[in-house]
């Protein structure tokens, strides 16, 4: 954690860590994910919550505030001693906490049922708090990195991220635990995307190899092609029951995690369209073995390895699985997660040119 965090290896009585990834440390955080993921279901179940497309809409956010804060980090955009609350693992633990703290509030609002009057009240009142403190800690000069955003922009952002909370309520007259997940994940990542929109736009905060927006609309488009065709596939072929679990949404998003990271990886660390890129590593043991065979072989076999992986969970055991629904689509996030973290976090850090 300290090597990534000051960019070089170091050394503590004798014990050398070094930048990246192991294939220890890939066990030990594939570890802290299952163990995560296994309290999730736990709390889950016992508060009876669905785990479903819907729910993983609610924490798309969250996976994303990893990737995102690991690339501001690339950027030296945190100071000390906040930078080491984002790498990980202490990334995780920090998003497991804001993960819990949405959920218990909206399991309160879900059960209390509040008033129409009183529920707009309370709205307005946690945006006037978080904007108000926001605002106090700006005149105090407390700043979370070397550039801060401005209250005024913190302000618009805070009412986005309030947005779906307050549409939801107006159009059902109700609040549920998923939509306050989702406003509070908003909450919690959209002053990231202001901070890397900034960064693109040129107000750059450390050194950079320039911007590649090409390389965002080409993953982005090859991937999305790819979903697309699958999605088709399994449409005109709907009737069969084998392949049309290729197009559930829970489904896809695996795959397209997968493929960001899959398709990054190669077009970041080979630049077959000769796009002028910088040199890029792959860190990752694995895929790297994979990559140094035939380049292209790392997106093929994690584009095969999720269909299989469907397969497995969908056809082969779907009537074993059935009345574990709920634990197979929180072990299907988790693979999303696998794929979209560190395929999100290459492919801003190469659009972003750090």
């Amino acid at each position: 954690m300290i090597a990534d965090a000051v960019g070089h290896s170091v050394s503590f009585h004798g014990v050398t860590a070094q930048e990246g990834y192991t294939l220890f440390s890939e066990i030990t955080y594939g570890i802290i994910l299952v163990c995560a993921l296994y309290g999730l279901y736990s709390l889950l179940k016992k508060l009876e919550i669905k785990i479903d497309w819907y729910f993983c809409l609610a924490l798309f956010p969250y996976i994303l505030f990893g990737p995102v804060t690991r690339v501001l980090e690339d950027t030296n955009y945190f100071t000390d001693p906040l930078v080491y609350w984002f790498i990980s693992p202490l990334i995780y633990i920090q998003t497991t906490l804001y993960v819990l703290i949405f959920l218990f509030l909206g399991y309160y609002l879900q059960k209390k049922a509040f008033t129409r009057t009183k529920t707009l009240f309370l709205f307005l009142l946690v945006l006037v708090i978080i904007d108000g403190f926001y605002t106090i800690l700006w005149v105090f000069g407390v700043r979370f990195g070397v550039s801060g955003i401005e209250p005024v922009f913190f302000s618009v952002l805070s009412i986005f991220a309030f947005l779906p909370l307050l549409y939801r309520f107006i159009k059902k007259q109700m609040v549920t635990v998923n939509t306050v997940i989702f406003s509070g994940g908003l909450l919690v990542v959209l002053p990231c995307f202001f901070l890397i929109g900034q960064w693109i736009i040129g107000a750059q905060w450390s050194g950079s190899h320039g911007t590649y927006i090409n390389v965002l609309a080409l993953v982005i488009g090859l991937v999305a092609l790819i979903i697309t065709m699958v999605y088709l596939f399994a449409w005109v072929y709907r009737k069969h029951e084998t392949i049309a679990v290729y197009k559930k949404p829970l489904n896809l998003s695996m795959l397209a995690g997968h493929m960001i990271d899959g398709i990054t990886s190669y077009v970041s660390i080979y630049d077959p369209l000769r796009m002028g890129l910088p040199s890029y590593v792959e860190k990752h043991p694995a895929s790297n073995s994979l990559m140094e065979l035939w380049p292209p072989l790392f997106p093929i076999v994690k584009f095969l390895l999720i269909i299989m992986v469907i397969y497995v969970f969908d056809v082969v055991y779907k009537n074993e699985l059935e009345k574990y629904s709920r634990l197979v689509n929180l072990l299907k996030i988790g693979i999303f997660i696998l794929g979209i973290s560190p395929g999100l976090r290459d492919l801003l850090r190469v659009t972003m040119g750090v």
